[in-house]
């Protein structure tokens, strides 16, 4: 099992540190590596690092409170003019979004990804917080920052959860 996959966790407390320019494109050359629906590659990504922004975008949802203290985040979007087959831009920005936080525990940085999609009122904050047009779609946010926090293996491997063939 590769170790990025073991040791991936999502890290909500972050230190003052930049994350360095170098490490981001690393982040997102991973990303745009996902699989897609007919090789559609429907995403577009707004990284962001104005405090500002990220103050505002740690108000779009209970969960996101993080993103504030965070060095930079990516939000991840839908480009519907990509979108090749109804619905399958969901499945291909759910994968965009791991390799996402998996690079980032490669690149020894602390991420934590809040789900943006489908909630109409967290898709309008964020669309208004980016000035987003119509055609991009918020999907999901990754804080990304360096943390304290120590990284630790949980096993989840439960074999009562694997089933062959047929439920009998």
């Amino acid at each position: 099992m590769l170790e990025v996959i073991k040791t991936r966790r999502s890290i909500r407390t972050y230190i003052e540190k930049e994350v360095e320019e170098e490490k981001i494109m690393e982040i997102l050359r991973a990303a745009m590596q996902a699989p897609s629906s007919k090789n559609s590659s429907p995403w577009e990504f707004a990284v962001v690092d104005d405090k500002k922004l990220l103050e505002e975008l740690s108000r779009v949802h209970h969960k996101a409170k993080h993103i504030k203290d965070a060095n930079k985040c990516i939000v991840v979007l839908g480009n519907r003019e990509r979108f090749l087959k109804p619905g399958k831009w969901i499945h291909d920005l759910g994968a965009c979004t791991e390799n996402i936080l998996l690079e980032c525990t490669n690149q020894k940085l602390a991420s934590s990804w809040v789900g943006v999609h489908p909630k109409p009122k967290v898709i309008d904050k964020v669309r208004e917080a980016l000035n987003l047009p119509e055609h991009l779609i918020p999907y999901s946010i990754v804080a990304i920052g360096y943390s304290n926090e120590k990284d630790y293996f949980k096993d989840k491997f439960d074999k009562n959860k694997i089933h062959r063939n047929r439920f009998e």
